[in-house]
């Protein structure tokens, strides 16, 4: 073989070579392309599919961390937004509790109680009431409270101290949270009594909006199923029996009107837990939170 011909042969296999290089890395990255076009579309269709109670979940806890306590207000108004679409089957409801036969069992307690989750931040569950049955007007001390109705109807009756106070900063609740713990520690066992005004005093069903709570505003409500079972979602933060620092546990109050001011103002007088109220419970049967 001639060198013009050990010259040509080797240039063309140089060309060749070359060719099926680029034909390699054409194809390996179309292949990445169609990949990355195929992860982007997964990753998106996971987000699409991560369950609303799941979501909810996650917003909740974001809302109620000190870390993003700036954000408080913007992030309670999109847990509000969050909640009112949420529907039976989001939380895995069990139907047969929104089936007045169920009630009319003997023995059933008036009112089911579900816990979704709990941690030392938030509270949520689900209550499901029988038809007609009210639970007592209660308080919720120094917290935020959301409450979403998923079956039936409530009539909800909610009260503000009057005259309206401005919304404790922490320091201050601690210090006055001590000042009640010395007066128990004294044997001064008097109960609360107060003014209170009419906040809300309307029907809720299940497509209405959420209804919401703060340390000030609608902290006292009653809440009353109508002709049907009605149940409904609720987040609280923080939780009952959470300490509160210099008095203990953090405890649900129960109060009755004993006087009528006016047309929306009424004096509140503390009472005993109404005998009437109990409770059974039933698990939680939707997506796993954790």
């Amino acid at each position: 073989m001639t060198f013009v011909d050990k010259f040509a042969l080797l240039s063309s296999c140089r060309l060749f070579s070359t060719f099926f290089t680029r034909k390699k890395f054409q194809c390996i990255s179309a292949v990445r392309f169609h990949m990355d076009i195929k992860n982007e579309a997964k990753s998106s269709m996971e987000i699409v599919n991560i369950p609303p109670i799941i979501s909810t979940y996650r917003h909740a806890l974001r809302t109620f961390d000190d870390k993003f306590k700036n954000e408080f207000t913007t992030n309670l108004s999109k847990l509000k937004i969050m909640m009112d679409s949420l529907k039976p089957e989001d939380l895995g409801f069990d139907a047969t509790l929104g089936d007045p036969a169920t009630w009319s069992q003997p023995n059933k307690a008036p009112c089911t109680y579900i816990e979704v989750f709990q941690n030392s931040r938030i509270n949520m569950s689900i209550f499901v009431l029988q038809p007609g049955f009210k639970m007592p007007l209660h308080d919720h001390p120094h917290m935020h409270g959301l409450l979403k109705v998923i079956v039936g109807a409530v009539k909800i009756r909610s009260f503000s101290e009057y005259p309206l106070k401005d919304a404790l900063d922490t320091i201050d609740f601690v210090v006055r949270a001590k000042h009640e713990a010395a007066r128990l520690a004294h044997g001064f066992h008097k109960r609360r009594r107060l003014f209170a005004k009419v906040s809300n005093n309307s029907v809720c069903r299940a497509n209405s909006e959420t209804c919401t709570l703060t340390p000030t505003v609608s902290n006292y409500h009653e809440i009353e199923a109508l002709e049907m079972p009605a149940a409904f979602f609720d987040i609280l933060s923080p939780p009952y029996d959470t300490l509160i620092e210099g008095i203990g546990p953090r405890r649900c109050r129960y109060y009755q009107v004993v006087n009528e001011i006016s047309s929306n103002v009424v004096e509140l007088q503390e009472t005993d837990v109404p005998r009437c109220f109990y409770c059974d419970q039933a698990p939680y049967l939707g997506p796993i939170l954790a």
